[in-house]
């Protein structure tokens, strides 16, 4: 995948101390959201690739790959947070960098709950 991070989003990340980021999809098992996509703190799971990006690490699992593409860029906006976006349009927005400790996982269908 070709990941590139805008010098704001840059910035914004290294502020904070995150040097390895991950970027990850899954699977929702929700009715209106099938895969939500998130950056989270860098850690390497099973099948995971990794690229160095402007001094940064960045990770990515093999269904942000899948649902994204082959091109994805992050970017920061003060007032929507961190953004991915691909060149079909913004695949998410508000996003901080989560925990390594939330799980990547989905959950079983809750759709008509």
């Amino acid at each position: 995948m070709n990941v590139s991070i805008t010098a704001a989003a840059h910035t914004y990340l290294s502020e904070r101390g995150h040097e390895v980021i991950r970027i990850a999809a899954k699977d929702t098992y929700e009715c209106s959201t099938m895969v939500e996509y998130f950056i989270q703190e860098g850690i390497v799971e099973a099948g995971d690739q990794t690229v160095d990006v402007e001094g940064l690490t960045v990770i990515y699992n093999e269904k942000a790959e899948a649902e994204m593409g082959n091109k994805i860029k992050v970017d920061y906006v003060p007032s929507q947070g961190l953004k991915l976006m691909a060149p079909t349009g913004v695949l998410a927005y508000a996003q901080r960098v989560r925990s390594s400790s939330m799980p990547a996982e989905g959950g079983g269908s809750r759709c008509g709950r």
